[in-house]
């Protein structure tokens, strides 16, 4: 992988933009848990990861996750983490099906189906043993907001990015490929 300063550039902006959308809009997906808020900044990070690959990628999400960090947290650090890993999730399995099988449409949508999936399983499993029990859900409760409320919050959050990402995805990938001219 070639690293120049176009490329580093593309890659601030990308998490600038990314976190930017963390803090504004904020939309409670689910009526019934209002602190589980869904924000765009996955799209920027998916772009970039489709523009630049899987390892930009991860940089992105891990530059906007930092930033969000150290500017504006209400979830505080586990907040942070969850949105992290579960933004790792969904990027790395996108951006690795999208370079090695086809860099098209049906490869974009493939692999973020399979990124949907993948950062479902790790909001559950991240949930169920980490952010519930340390924000004191009791153990009785975890089960039930699993299946009312971690499941269908994640699934409509890869849903509602897919969408968006694709239609924005081509346009802005083939930009950022032509400045850096990687055509």
């Amino acid at each position: 992988m070639k690293t120049s300063t176009r490329r580093l550039a593309a890659i601030a902006l990308f998490s600038a933009i990314a976190t930017l959308l963390m803090w504004f809009p904020r939309i409670p997906l689910i009526p019934t848990a209002p602190f589980m808020t869904y924000d765009f900044s996955d799209i920027p990070v998916l772009i970039g990861t489709f523009a630049l690959g899987p390892v930009a990628g991860f940089v992105i999400a891990t530059l906007k996750a930092l930033l969000h960090f150290f500017t504006y947290a209400p979830q505080g650090w586990i907040g942070v983490m969850m949105n992290w890993s579960i933004t790792v999730a969904f990027i790395l399995p996108a951006g690795l099906i999208y370079h090695l099988l086809k860099r098209d449409r049906a490869g974009a949508l493939v692999g973020m189906a399979g990124g949907t999936v993948l950062f479902t399983i790790v909001a559950v499993l991240l949930n169920v043993y980490v952010a519930l029990p340390l924000w004191g859900i009791p153990a009785e409760q975890v089960a039930e907001m699993v299946t009312t409320v971690v499941i269908p919050f994640n699934l409509l959050r890869g849903i509602i990015s897919t969408v968006a990402t694709m239609l924005l995805y081509r346009r802005t990938a083939d930009l950022v490929r032509e400045q850096l001219n990687l055509q």
